[in-house]
């Protein structure tokens, strides 16, 4: 926050951003003073405006019209909100509740996590799983469905990463199955899973040859491939056309549309926000800082999550509510962080309770 504005200053610019965020409409001086009650002139209180103006940190949308904040007025309000908005306790309990499970699968859950953060702020949420080069293999089970048929699970340190059905070429029997399942946990437990991805398109040692092994490992490696592919998950797009609309009606429809281009190259996108955390940890607000195309009128607040490299987001305009988005994604955050490291129990997966 600018320390170098006077106190008064500081006061009106907060009252100002505060107001446009809940209100959508230029703000007077007059409206300063009937609500916030300052012991000032009105005529202090414009001169005052004239100054944040002149600073940058307010404008006129047009010349007969009361100040709305500039970026650099919002970034002023964020670094000011040290003391984040509460989750309602309705909220919370959503929160917990969507997370009642014993054993995550993982993909479902980053995408419930992204449902959430949409949901509950009421903007656009947006999950980038842990990376697959930190995420390490546990263990897979293998349960027999039929003569020539088992289901492979493939689990991770932080839960279920996949699964799929294995056909193979003859007759297996429970004894096969138990053997393949050690050979490939004893070969690779504790491997990360893009290693163990590369693995399965070599040839290995003696063991590895063999029919039925080396058949789960091309399936292994199938449906790690598919997993990696998917490296954003984007929930509650629609959440924002209504704001839009109501508060840029001339352009809502570009900016909706300049947004949508700007995601759909997952990856250009996924390698922006990296870039603009940098070595950052916790939340880091950018107020139409996010280098993209369509993203210019947009505001991303993300949080880093553990473990293996984690990032979750909220997109919402530039007059978002900053406090409650900032607060709704450290809490889910933190609950998303206690349930991947504390996931799979052991015993639930074991055999045919898959």
């Amino acid at each position: 926050m600018d320390k170098t504005l006077p106190e008064r200053q500081r006061l009106i610019l907060k009252e100002i951003v505060d107001r446009y965020i809940r209100f959508r409409e230029p703000v007077s001086s007059r409206m300063i003073l009937d609500d916030y009650g300052l012991s000032v002139s009105s005529a202090t209180v414009r001169n005052d405006m004239n100054d944040l103006e002149e600073a940058g940190y307010i404008e006129k949308p047009y010349a007969s019209s009361g100040r709305v904040p500039t970026k650099k007025g919002y970034r002023f309000f964020v670094d000011w909100l040290i003391d984040l908005s509460e989750l309602t306790k309705k909220e919370r309990l959503e929160v917990v509740e969507a997370y009642q499970v014993r054993c995550l699968e993982v993909g479902e859950t980053m995408r419930q996590t992204a449902f959430l953060l949409g949901n509950i702020t009421e903007y656009v949420g947006f999950i980038i799983p842990p990376r697959p080069a930190e995420t390490r293999l546990d263990r897979v089970v293998l349960v027999k469905m039929g003569p020539r048929t088992v289901l492979l699970v493939i689990v991770s340190d932080i839960g279920i990463v996949e699964h799929g059905l294995v056909t193979l070429d003859d007759d297996i029997s429970q004894a096969d199955v138990d053997r393949i399942t050690e050979i490939i946990n004893t070969e690779l437990h504790g491997v990360s899973l893009d290693a163990v991805r590369d693995l399965t398109l070599q040839d290995g040692s003696d063991g590895w040859y063999e029919r039925p092994v080396r058949q789960a490992l091309l399936v292994l490696g199938r449906l790690l491939e598919r997993r990696s592919g998917k490296r954003l998950y984007f929930e509650g797009i629609l959440n924002l056309v209504s704001d839009l609309q109501k508060s840029v009606p001339d352009r809502a429809m570009d900016r909706f549309a300049g947004l949508i281009r700007a995601v759909q190259d997952e990856e250009g996108f996924v390698e922006e926000i990296y870039r603009e955390r940098g070595e950052r940890s916790g939340l880091v607000i950018s107020i139409g800082e996010v280098q993209r195309e369509g993203m210019e009128d947009f505001s991303v607040i993300t949080s880093d999550y553990r473990p293996h490299g984690g990032v979750m987001g909220v997109i919402g305009p530039i007059w978002m509510n900053y406090g409650r988005a900032m607060s709704a994604l450290s809490y889910i955050a933190n609950r998303l962080e206690t349930i991947l490291v504390s996931s799979c129990p052991r015993d639930l997966i074991e055999g045919a309770e898959i």
